[in-house]
């Protein structure tokens, strides 16, 4: 009789792993023994791409939170880029995402784990284990993030921001489909490291601020941005053939040569640069240029403008070509391979209140911006409100403290209802406000009230991660660090874990604004206006991933942290998308029944085998409106459809599916 087994589906589905990992090594190897005595660099790898680009004209872009910046086309497209690494001595794996969004956010990383389950069960792939970056373009189209403050600008006729499932759905997709070509595609092989410098590709866009840091701490570094691409060559190996397959890099600059006046999307320099990779490459590669501690460095500070919608294909070219010269040169000359086994460490970090252990007294606070954070940055964007950078409490003036005094009323109007203390409300205590100084306070995310529809405006409790692949650390920060932030927080966790080598995987799994060193938090530019925590915000990051290295270092386990809710926005885009898939121009015109006429709604216009997003005016949002093309069908829609005319002119309404264009 042959003996029960009474598995749970989590051992089970753990057990089954295990044993496909076997299964795959004896392909190679010829029996487990021999794969599990390999010498350590070799590993298990995958690499895959997925498309990410929702193409519809007519979204509002991210990055710049200019309201009338609307997508009209699509330049090139928006990819993920995965990369599986297995250790087959322990099974261990991690598996990274680079993507071309302006940051990974937690909800599209919470939504990818989810469909990950269904498809390999809990155990594969984890919070602690996976990576999702975005390279920070400043070109794609918005709404994928639940903090409202970062869909704010997304409006449309109803004068407000909101989360888009569509484009959502588009990202999450892609990342999923490119993990799972990762997944698929594991094979043993190695990984190459190389680095070397990049110069003049991206300048100190904040010098002043920069400036603040110690003499000697400058002196150390010799510049005021960091020069070097950290590259990883992927290779599958055939007996002693190996075959490239795979290239991941890390390198800081901002992604915004694209500027506020482009209205195509773009990967900008980094999609560039990946491009001019696989397009050049010999055989088929997957190709993933991520960003680092770009915080403060822009390639526009060497043209002395901003990018004025003409000349910004220019700009990307060259930063492009840079970044991908010297990957191809690393690459190419690539000899170490990492050696060691894998790990990682994963926990959420609540940055409303952190003591700094080393500093008595100090401490983070909840959420709150600085007058400068209206300035925007001044090299890469022209905001609509004159503002300058470097408003503190010491230097502001007359007209500048009327601003900030009416600064609740602003908040009235832009988001009504939300309950954002200003300036002048009475939950700006002193201690608040001393605890954020010398920042003007403009408005506090961190204090409004948890009931409003708009919240959460902006992060309280975010990830931090340490991956470990042999004698590389990657850590996965939750925003954009500036050059010195990044050398300090690099230092940190180098101190713990002495790795040969380190990469600051930048807007990881999250997006919690600036981090700025506490010299330069004083000089309030936008970085330290926007660094929502208070001038304590790195030393907080700095304990806090010290204590991950640590745990890593002495093979402990750490606790899930200050986990947040699951993310449920609650303002949406009330969006429809048209897909116009016959050859000719279409004309919907909008009812509110089938025989009654025309509303007078602003005229509408589907230009052939295009996506339109359509944004439903909030009177019709209940009822949903009946739309006629050229007079012809009439078809009842509701907000979130489809609607397909297909090339035979036949209609489809159906629930969102992304673009083949």
């Amino acid at each position: 009789m042959a003996p029960q087994l009474n598995l749970s589906r989590r051992q089970f589905l753990s057990a089954t792993s295990l044993a496909m990992g076997a299964v795959i090594l004896d392909q190679f190897y010829g029996d487990s023994a021999q794969a599990m005595s390999l010498a350590g660099t070799e590993y298990l790898i995958g690499v895959g791409k997925g498309d990410i680009t929702d193409p519809a004209i007519g979204l509002g872009m991210q990055g710049m939170a200019d309201k009338h910046q609307r997508t009209t086309g699509v330049e090139s497209r928006l990819y993920a880029k995965a990369f599986i690494v297995v250790d087959p001595a322990s099974m261990k794996r991690v598996a990274i995402a680079s993507t071309d969004l302006w940051s990974g956010t937690h909800i599209v990383k919470h939504e990818v784990l989810q469909r990950l389950h269904k498809i390999y069960g809990p155990d594969l792939y984890q919070l602690d284990n996976l990576l999702i970056s975005g390279t920070h373009t400043h070109s794609g189209p918005g709404g994928y993030c639940h903090y409202y403050l970062y869909n704010h600008s997304l409006g449309g006729p109803n004068k407000i921001g909101g989360f888009d499932r569509h484009n959502f759905e588009c990202i999450v997709s892609g990342i999923v489909a490119a993990i799972q070509q990762a997944h698929h595609r594991l094979a043993p092989g190695k990984i190459y490291v190389n680095q070397g410098q990049i110069e003049d590709c991206g300048r100190q866009r904040s010098p002043a601020a920069y400036q603040q840091n110690p003499g000697a701490e400058r002196k150390q570094y010799g510049s005021d941005t960091d020069h070097e691409m950290l590259l990883l060559k992927f290779v599958h190996l055939n007996g002693t053939i190996e075959k490239p397959i795979g290239l991941l890099n890390w390198y800081a600059i901002h992604p915004t040569d694209h500027g506020q006046y482009n209205t195509r999307v773009t990967g900008d320099n980094k999609g560039d640069a990946a491009e001019r990779f696989e397009d050049k490459s010999r055989e088929p590669i997957v190709a993933a240029f991520a960003n680092a501690n770009c915080g403060d460095v822009s390639g526009n500070v060497a043209y002395g403008s901003i990018p004025t919608g003409i000349n910004d294909r220019e700009r990307m070219q060259k930063h492009g070509q840079q970044q991908y010269q010297q990957a191809q040169t690393l690459f190419d000359q690539a000899t170490e391979a990492l050696q060691g086994s894998i790990d990682y460490r994963h926990t959420f970090i609540d940055l409303s209140h952190i003591e700094i252990a080393d500093q008595p007294g100090k401490r983070t606070w909840p959420a709150a911006l600085g007058l400068s954070f209206a300035a925007g940055s001044s090299e890469d964007s022209d905001p609509p409100f004159q503002f300058r950078e470097g408003i503190t409490v010491r230097t502001i003036t007359k007209a500048e403290s009327t601003i900030l005094a009416a600064s609740g009323l602003i908040a009235a109007m832009e988001m009504p209802g939300a309950d954002l203390p200003g300036h002048l409300d009475r939950k700006l205590t002193q201690d608040f406000i001393d605890g954020h100084a010398p920042k003007p306070i403009a408005f506090a995310p961190g204090l409004a009230h948890s009931t409003t529809d708009y919240h959460p405006i902006t992060p309280q409790e975010v990830p931090i991660q340490i991956l470990k692949i042999g004698n590389l650390v990657l850590t996965g920060i939750p925003g954009e660090i500036t050059t010195m932030a990044g050398r300090r927080l690099r230092a940190t966790v180098q101190t713990e874990l002495k790795a040969d080598y380190l990469a600051l995987a930048t807007y990881a799994n999250a997006f919690s604004q600036y981090i700025t060193t506490l010299e330069e938090y004083q000089a309030q530019h936008y970085e330290g206006a926007s660094t929502l925590y208070g001038p304590y915000t790195l030393m907080a990051y700095q304990q806090e991933f010290r204590k991950l290295a640590l745990a890593m270092k002495r093979g402990q386990p750490v606790s899930p942290g200050a986990v947040p809710q699951a993310p449920d926005p609650k303002i949406m885009l009330p969006r429809v998308t048209f897909r116009n898939l016959a050859k000719i121009v279409i004309k919907p015109t909008f009812h509110q029944h089938e025989k009654s006429p025309p509303l007078k709604l602003a005229s509408l216009k589907l230009p052939p085998e295009t996506d339109v997003a359509w944004m439903m005016p909030k009177d019709y949002l209940q009822t949903g409106v009946v739309v006629k093309f050229d007079g012809a069908s009439a078809t009842k829609v509701s907000v979130n459809s489809l609607v397909t005319i297909h090339a035979d002119r036949s209609i489809e309404v159906s629930s969102y599916r992304p673009s083949t264009f």
